[in-house]
């Protein structure tokens, strides 16, 4: 049976799914609009927020699984190729999940920036942002929280991470100059020191997070209800 919950299982996985439901849980678990169930015996945990489901699978009973996400019926879903796939959901490209131990010591430097400026720095093409009061309350919640991090230069570049205990995930990273794509993550890298740190990405990026020290863990996706 999938229930409601109000508090997660104790599950420590380098997974995008559950590091990133977990994240979202240490700031919005207390906020009725924001909803998280367990599947019986912890074979899956999902949330919910604005029509936006993750799911991770841990051996889910898919039959359920299935009929739970038609009944909610989201407007896009997060999950794993395999998960997505044996729920009949397609998303329209791969996403690659990637993992580094955050070992840089160190702290470059960031400019302090607005979270309009920060904003304006991520909104290219490829990233995926939502409108930005959304984005201004969601960010400056999770940072006055203790739940996120960033590094930001002036017209340079930008990056914001969301973390839970020892697990760390990049929420968006955008360079506008030559090379400060690196300069931003080893920043963000530093601002996580001794974490565990995830990035999803798309395919035509994988190689510079491999030149930086990441490794492939496995495919998922995102997969958005047609209009």
């Amino acid at each position: 049976m999938i229930r409601l919950v109000n508090e997660l299982p104790e599950i420590s996985s380098n997974n995008a799914e559950i590091i990133k439901i977990k994240c979202l849980f240490d700031c919005y678990g207390a906020d009725s609009d924001v909803l998280f169930w367990v599947q019986d015996d912890d074979k899956a945990v999902i949330s919910m927020t604005d029509g936006n489901m993750i799911i991770y699978n841990n051996n889910a009973d898919f039959e359920e699984l299935s009929q739970f996400v038609a009944v909610l019926s989201p407007a896009c879903v997060f999950s794993d190729k395999e998960t997505l796939e044996k729920l009949k959901l397609f998303p329209p490209e791969n996403i690659n999940v990637m993992y580094r131990n955050a070992d840089i010591e160190g702290d470059t430097v960031s400019d302090s920036l607005s979270s309009k400026e920060i904003y304006n720095l991520l909104d290219v093409k490829g990233l995926s942002l939502p409108e930005y009061p959304y984005f201004a309350v969601d960010y400056c919640r999770r940072l006055n929280m203790g739940g996120a991090n960033y590094f930001a230069l002036r017209e340079k570049c930008a990056v914001i991470s969301f973390n839970s205990g020892d697990k760390a995930i990049i929420n968006g990273l955008a360079s506008h100059q030559k090379g400060y794509g690196s300069v931003a993550l080893k920043a963000i890298l530093q601002k996580n020191y001794g974490r565990d740190f995830l990035v999803c990405c798309r395919d035509k990026v994988k190689g510079f997070y491999q030149k930086n020290g990441f490794i492939k863990l496995y495919d998922a996706g995102y997969w958005v209800k047609k209009q």
